[in-house]
C-alpha cells in the first residue's frame, strides 16, 4: 500500500514537474528562447493583414449626417399611404408643418484636401451636410456632383493634409477573398467616432440587383458580400485586405424587421472612380450615347429578315453624325457581342455600357451578310436634344 503510494506521489510529482516547465515557458521562466518565438507568432497573428488593412483606411471613413426637410400631415395616414404621397404631395393639407429630420451614413476621404465619396441616396435633397471625420472634427461639406444611376455621390470639405484612402481595382477580386466593410452604423447610438469593422469575403461578382421588387431600376455589376453591412453603412468603403478600396458599400437584403440576411452589396471601386474623375471635371456623369436605334431580334423578324439567328440587337436607324454613323454600323446588322459579352436583349448591352464614360470605345460584333464584323465604336455624350 505504502509502495502504491509512494509511486503514485512520484508520478504526481513528474507531472508537476512538466507542467511547472511549461507554465513557465509561456512565463518567460524556464526557456526563454521558446517563449520568444510562441510571443512573435501571436504578435504576427495579430497583427495580420485584415489589423493592417484596417490601420490603413480606418482614419479616412468619416460619418456622414444630413439635415432635410420633410412635410408632416396631421393624419398619420397620410404621411404613409403611398398613394397619398405619389398624388397630393404637393397640393396645400390643412394642418401640415415642415419638420427637419437626419440621414446618417458613411463616406471615405479620397484626397488629401478633402474631397469625399459616398453614397447618392445618403447626401440626396440634403439641406446641410455635416461630415465627421475620425478625430471627432465635424465639418461642412459641399456636394460636387452626384449619379442618381450610380448612387454614388462626390462632397468636399474645407480641409488639407487629411489622410485618403488609397483606390485598388476591383476587376481583380475574386470570389472567396477576404473583405472588410468599415463605416458607422448607428453611429446616433454610439458614443464615439471611431468607425466600425467587420470582416467577410467576396461572396459573389458581376450581380445585377433590382433595387425593389416593384422597380425597374437594376444596380448593375454589384460585389456581394457576407460582411455585415447595417443601417448608417452607406457610402463607408469595402476594403480588400491589402489595404486598397475596392467598393461602396451601397446596401443589403433584410427581413421586413431589418434584420441582415448576411447579404450585402457595394459598388465596384472602378464605377466610383469613373464617377469621381466625371463630377470633378464636370460637375456631373455624362450620359453615353452610340446613335443607335435597335429591336431585340425574335424568331418571326429573323424569319423574315433571313437571319440564323434569334437573339441579338437589330440595327433599325442610325443617327447621322452620331458614334454609330462615324463608326461604319449599317441599319441591319445585329448585334450579337459587345465588350465581350453575349449580347441576347437590350439588357445585356445596357450591362455592357454600364461603367464605360464619353470617350471609351466599346467593341461591338455584328452579323452582316451571314458574316460576323468586329466594329470598334467611340462613345459620345448624349445630346440635349437628339
Amino acid at each position: 500500500m505504502l509502495g502504491a503510494m509512494f509511486g503514485l506521489s512520484v508520478a504526481l510529482l513528474v507531472i508537476s514537474i512538466i507542467m511547472f516547465m511549461r507554465i513557465g515557458d509561456r512565463t518567460g521562466g524556464g526557456s526563454a528562447i521558446s517563449g520568444g518565438r510562441i510571443s512573435e507568432n501571436i504578435d504576427r497573428e495579430r497583427s495580420g493583414a485584415i489589423t493592417e488593412a484596417t490601420r490603413i483606411v480606418s482614419p479616412t471613413v468619416v460619418s456622414i449626417t444630413t439635415l432635410r426637410t420633410a412635410l408632416v400631415r396631421p393624419n398619420p395616414f397620410l404621411n404613409y399611404h403611398r398613394l397619398f404621397q405619389r398624388y397630393f404631395s404637393n397640393r396645400p393639407v390643412p394642418g401640415a408643418y415642415r419638420e427637419r429630420y437626419s440621414i446618417f451614413g458613411s463616406g471615405v476621404i479620397v484626397s488629401q484636401n478633402g474631397y469625399i465619396m459616398t453614397n447618392e441616396h445618403v447626401v440626396r435633397d440634403a439641406e446641410q451636410i455635416v461630415v465627421t471625420l475620425s478625430d471627432g472634427n465635424e465639418l461642412d461639406a459641399e456636394p460636387v456632383g452626384s449619379s442618381v444611376v450610380y448612387d454614388l455621390a462626390l462632397v468636399k470639405i474645407d480641409a488639407s493634409g487629411l489622410p485618403f484612402a488609397p483606390l485598388g481595382e476591383s476587376v481583380d477580386l475574386e470570389i472567396g477573398e477576404w473583405v472588410i466593410a468599415i463605416g458607422s452604423p448607428f453611429g446616433y447610438l454610439l458614443n464615439d467616432t471611431q468607425p466600425t469593422v467587420t470582416v467577410g469575403v467576396i461572396s459573389a461578382l458581376n450581380r445585377d440587383v433590382k433595387s425593389n421588387p416593384e422597380s425597374n431600376a437594376i444596380f448593375r455589376n454589384m460585389i456581394q458580400t457576407d460582411a455585415a453591412i447595417n443601417p448608417g453603412n452607406s457610402g463607408g468603403p469595402l476594403v480588400a485586405s491589402n489595404g486598397e478600396v475596392v467598393g461602396i458599400n451601397t446596401f443589403i437584403f433584410s427581413d421586413e424587421d431589418g434584420t441582415t440576411l448576411g447579404m450585402g452589396f457595394a459598388i465596384p471601386v472602378n464605377i466610383a472612380k469613373m464617377v469621381m474623375d466625371e463630377v470633378r471635371q464636370y460637375g456631373k456623369v455624362r450620359g453615353v450615347w452610340t446613335g443607335l436605334i435597335v429591336a431585340e431580334m425574335n424568331p418571326n423578324m429573323a424569319a423574315t429578315l433571313g437571319i440564323n439567328t434569334v437573339s441579338g440587337l437589330l440595327v433599325d436607324r442610325i443617327i447621322e453624325g452620331s458614334p454609330a454613323a462615324n463608326a461604319d454600323m449599317q441599319v441591319g446588322d445585329v448585334i450579337v457581342e459587345a465588350s465581350g459579352m453575349v449580347i441576347e436583349n437590350a439588357h445585356d448591352v445596357s450591362r455592357a455600357i454600364y461603367g464605360l464614360h464619353v470617350g471609351d470605345i466599346i467593341e461591338l460584333v455584328v452579323l452582316r451578310g451571314g458574316e460576323r464584323k468586329a466594329i470598334g465604336l467611340e462613345l459620345a455624350e448624349t445630346p440635349s436634344r437628339i
